[in-house]
């Protein structure tokens, strides 16, 4: 069921007029307390991600993690941390380019804290209607979330050039490099999820999950976005923006103190950024058993929209205690050669299922009319029907077309899979490497023994 967008923005602001203060004061108001409550929520979001994170790494590690400061479970060791950035000296590059460097910062942080303005977190019932908790309900949220994304890249060039570093300005380059290309198989897999929705806005896409979520006719979509969601927020195996052994830290090597911290801040809170996007996109956002009923459904919708974000967060650090760092050509060859191609066909064989009415590509609901009546306007509109009318209904040449497209599916899904595992077998030594260096290990031990 589609039920009409409304917000809890728009619900307090309503109160606030209600109470005799004007439009414009109650925006300003609603402005400001918006602000201030994504602003305390990203702090507090980044500082429980951290402490979860090192207790992982720990765990996976065999470490025993932060125990030191707020007892065994070190909660507030992330806390200690911060107050140590926030006194921490403030030291600039002589040869920086000081408006450039002053201004990077505040260029990464300022659009991941945006994102968040769009990303709705569940649904309440208000005085009998539908209230959704997101600041703004955009119709092109999804596309608002990629232009934020650009504009972060142009901060981390701002940072590699302004600190007046060779290693900070490599560090930007590379970083230039695997965004962009990462980049493009995101969007393309984002575009597979608006065709299926048929809208850009989130709060459309989770409705349309009613009654399928998205990631069951657009598995290959899910694994291409969540291996470029991992890339684009610098996280194992893809953090070579800031390998240590090769660029020190990359484009931020001449940030300490709150500057530095704004970048970890941006890192983090893209983290999750793009653990809830997954969630939305794919997995039904919001939507579970609602076992409260609908008057605690304020709750319960919340409540799996978080929980389903911090399960991919876990995904995340997973990765990084298990996975090593890729090269940098393995990490440019993944992209082109085998997540772009395998992303294009994906959108080709939506579209197609589209196109020819494919429930299984439409939310499970298509047009009456087929693809030539609606193109010639033989018909004044679009009625949408659920999938078993829909298949009574379609000619034999778009049931081919279903068919073809289910096949092209699972094909797709099979390449996916295939170039995976041969990507991953890429990352052992070769047989002949392995010989060449136990000859090594011989001759070196044959010329110890004879002296």
């Amino acid at each position: 069921m589609i039920i009409d967008s409304a917000t809890i923005w728009e619900a307090c602001r309503s109160l606030l007029m209600g109470w005799g203060l004007g439009y414009p004061a109650a925006q300003v108001i609603m402005l400001l307390v918006a602000f201030l409550v994504v602003a305390l929520f990203a702090i507090v979001l980044v500082l429980a991600l951290v402490l979860i994170e090192r207790r992982l790494i720990g765990w996976i590690q065999l470490r025993p993690g932060p125990n030191r400061v707020g007892g065994r479970t070190g909660w507030l060791q992330t806390v200690a941390d911060a107050l140590k950035l926030l006194y921490k000296e403030d030291i600039v590059p002589l040869n920086a380019d000081r408006p450039t460097y002053f201004a990077a910062p505040y260029a990464v942080f300022m659009p991941v804290l945006l994102m968040l303005v769009v990303l709705p977190f569940g649904v309440a019932i208000i005085n009998g209607t539908y209230r959704f908790y997101v600041v703004s309900d955009l119709n092109i949220a999804l596309l608002f979330i990629l232009a934020m994304g650009s504009v972060e890249l142009i901060g981390v060039i701002m940072a590699g050039w302004g600190s007046g570093n060779k290693y900070s300005l490599i560090g930007a380059m590379r970083a230039v490099a695997q965004l962009i290309s990462y980049e493009v198989p995101l969007v393309l897999a984002l575009v597979s999820v608006a065709l299926f929705a048929g809208s850009l806005s989130l709060v459309d896409i989770v409705q349309r999950q009613s009654s399928t979520w998205a990631i069951f006719p657009l598995f290959p979509a899910f694994v291409i976005f969540f291996i470029t969601a991992v890339a684009e927020t610098n996280r194992c195996p893809f953090d070579l923006l800031e390998a240590e052994s090769e660029v020190v830290a990359g484009f931020h090597t001449e940030y300490s103190g709150m500057r530095f911290a704004l970048f970890f801040l941006a890192e983090y809170l893209a983290m999750w950024v793009m653990s809830a996007l997954i969630v939305l996109c794919f997995f039904g956002g919001w939507k579970g058993p609602m076992f409260l009923g609908e008057g605690g459904l304020w709750f319960t919708s919340m409540f799996w929209f978080m929980a389903k974000s911090f399960f991919f967060v876990w995904c995340f650090i997973w990765f990084r205690g298990t996975f090593p760092r890729i090269r940098v050509d393995q990490l440019m060859v993944f992209s082109w050669k085998v997540l772009l191609p395998v992303a294009v066909v994906q959108v080709m064989i939506v579209g197609w299922g589209i196109t020819y009415r494919n429930p299984w590509f439409s939310a499970n609901l298509i047009p009456k009319a087929t693809a030539v009546e609606a193109y010639g306007g033989l018909i004044g509109g679009f009625d949408y029907m659920t999938t078993p009318e829909a298949l009574t209904h379609l000619t034999t040449p778009e049931l081919v077309a279903f068919g073809w497209s289910v096949l092209g599916a699972i094909v797709v899904i099979l390449l996916l899979g295939a170039m995976f595992y041969r990507t991953i077998r890429g990352f052992r030594p070769s047989r002949d490497f392995q010989r060449e260096i136990e000859l090594k290990i011989m001759r070196l031990e044959d010329a110890k023994g004879s002296e």
